[in-house]
């Protein structure tokens, strides 16, 4: 019998959310899930009140860029981690990126932040969430939910080695005689952890370590607790989720226990509570995989809104080592245009490194060997990750950009700022919303310190700066300062342009080896832009009749404003120069009242 009555967006709900919770949890009483979907919303089951929202369709344009940081990335002694980096924003960077992720702020135990020991709270070094709410004043929050895992002294952990409620059935196990032979590992440790609990010895399995046990959605009550979790997030100012390690939530013996359809139907159900309530929050999924895998969790329109371009880093930074486009122009043809209602996540660099796994069919082995022997020739480490039937592969490369990108694949350490300045230029270009990862902001080089005295490879890119040596690099002349006016500079143009919109139509151009081509167009077709970069230390020639310039229309790069007066002749590229020419630049344009009412209509 179908309990929940009322308005039809209502029925509707809980028909769509039945639904969902059925498929995951057929043994349980759906109709109870579906009363405990409402009652964590605090929305009425009948009666008069308050109804699901409708979401918001209108969520994101060409202005929208983050920040990618974590809490404390940027200290000033005697402030809060939280409030340094709220001030460092709104002077630096408020103008041009509008969006800021904080990566784990709870407390935690290991893995900088990605072992969680408490969801209530935020580190007190970092703040609290008075923090998190001022920050949301100035730009738009994302955070992280650890969805896989929680700390060994999480008190669910401590709770399921003592026998008791709830955590006592909130850890997943297994049995050392299941077959787990297929099961993806991100890493080379054994799956599972014997431990010695009040009822015996168990089996605890833990994808990233044995300081991060993974928990159970088997049980409803895990998919409840990591609900609230989500919206206390929301009820504090943030906007937008990331669901770390998303894809290994699910897992079943006989299985890989990767993107199993459990974990699409959780995801989807996730969404559909926080938009019942908070309409305008997006949902993105940190899904470190190969691109088709990736590109599942956008599900029908349903799912994540946002995923990461996780094979971007790996293809830009081989272009600019080697010079090549032939990579990167692969995988940009593959990429499908998102879905109305979804988009890409542009980066280069994160706090997690060069994740090397999305590259594979994109770049062959012996290329990703080269990657791998460059970093480590460049200060950098590797991480590596275990294979069926024994063996390792690297998986990822932990070095920062600019120290990446110091030299070429010849060893020649000329131009290294050009090739860093235009990996984010190519991420600008692109269909999807760009992030700079705050070392990349900084142009830090690998913190070599922080890695000998800590033994983790990560934190060579990982650095914490004093706010004060932060302004200090980005004021006074150097690469730092250069690389920071130009990425700014170029921020700045790109968030007035249409075809920038991280839904406009993209098209690749084949113009040969050494140079890079995409055609971005504006929705109305109103604005083109050809986004070209030559990938060279070497002039090159670019031929413009192999571009379309519509001859009735006049063209000009962005960048430099030179007009271009011979269509079918040739524009001399300087080395790693880009260009971005277009019939019209969007910061100067004046609409008609017919057009203007006609993109307000737009769903996007």
């Amino acid at each position: 019998m179908n309990r929940v009555v009322g308005t039809s967006g209502r029925i509707a709900f809980a028909s769509a959310m039945r639904n969902l919770l059925a498929d995951v949890y057929p043994g349980h009483d759906h109709e109870a899930l579906v009363l405990r979907v409402f009652d964590e919303l605090g929305l009425p089951i009948e009666g008069d009140g308050p109804e699901p929202k409708e979401e918001y369709l209108r969520k994101w344009d060409q202005r929208d860029a983050f920040l990618i940081t974590y809490g404390d990335s940027i200290h000033q002694d005697g402030k809060k981690g939280l409030q340094s980096l709220g001030e460092f924003h709104r002077k630096w960077l408020k103008d041009w990126l509008t969006g800021i992720h904080i990566l784990p702020f709870h407390p935690f135990t290991s893995d900088d932040g990605f072992s969680v020991s408490d969801f209530e709270q935020l580190r007190p070094e970092l703040g609290d969430w008075t923090d998190v709410e001022e920050l949301s004043k100035h730009g738009t929050v994302m955070a992280d939910l650890v969805a896989n895992h929680i700390s060994a002294s999480h008190p669910w952990y401590q709770q399921f080695l003592a026998g008791e409620k709830p955590g006592v059935d909130y850890i997943k196990t297994a049995s050392p005689d299941d077959d787990l032979s297929d099961v993806v590992r991100p890493r080379s440790h054994a799956l599972l952890n014997d431990v010695v609990t009040r009822d015996g010895e168990k089996h605890v399995w833990c994808t990233f370590s044995y300081d991060q046990v993974d928990l159970d959605y088997g049980n409803p009550d895990v998919f409840f607790e990591m609900l609230r979790v989500v919206l206390n997030y929301l009820k504090h100012g943030v906007r937008v989720v990331r669901l770390d390690a998303i894809g290994f939530i699910w897992k079943e013996a006989g299985t890989t226990s990767i993107n199993l359809d459990q974990t699409h139907k959780l995801i989807k159900a996730m969404r559909l509570a926080c938009n019942a309530v908070h309409p305008d929050v997006l949902f993105i999924t940190e899904t470190n995989l190969p691109l088709l895998e990736n590109l599942s969790y956008f599900g029908n329109q349903d799912e994540a809104h946002l995923i990461y371009n996780f094979s971007l880093p790996p293809v830009i930074i081989h272009a600019l080592l080697s010079g090549r486009s032939d990579y990167i122009r692969k995988c940009i043809m593959a990429m499908p245009p998102a879905p109305a209602g979804c988009t890409f996540f542009n980066f280069t660099a994160s706090h997690d490194g060069i994740g090397l796994r999305p590259a594979e069919n994109l770049i062959p082995d012996e290329d990703i060997d080269g990657l791998r022997e460059h970093a480590l020739r460049m200060g950098g480490q590797v991480s590596y990750r275990a294979l069926k039937g024994g063996g390792q592969k690297p998986y990822e490369l932990n070095v920062t950009l600019y120290s990446m990108l110091a030299e070429n694949f010849a060893g020649e350490a000329t131009m290294g700022l050009e090739r860093f300045v235009m990996s984010q230029a190519i991420a600008m270009s692109l269909e999807g919303i760009p992030a700079i990862y705050v070392q990349t902001i900084l142009a830090t080089e690998n913190d070599q310190k922080a890695y000998e005295e800590t033994g983790i490879p990560r934190r060579l890119n990982r650095k914490v700066w004093q706010l004060a040596d932060a302004e200090r690099v980005l004021s006074e002349d150097g690469p730092a300062k250069s690389a920071f006016d130009q990425l700014r500079a170029l921020m700045s143009i790109r968030m007035g342009q249409p075809a920038f919109h991280p839904n406009a139509t993209q098209y690749t151009l084949n113009l040969g080896p050494d140079l890079l081509g995409i055609w971005r167009q504006s929705h109305l077709n109103e604005q083109s832009i050809f986004c070209v970069f030559n990938l060279t230390e070497e002039p090159q020639a670019l031929d413009l009749s192999k571009i379309n310039l519509i001859m009735t229309e006049g063209w000009q790069d962005l960048i430099t404003q030179q007009v271009i007066e011979d269509y079918d002749g040739i524009m001399k590229l300087a080395p790693y120069q880009i260009v971005w020419i277009s019939n019209l630049d969007g910061r100067n344009r004046t609409e008609s009242r017919l057009l203007q009412r006609y993109r307000d209509a737009m769903p996007v």
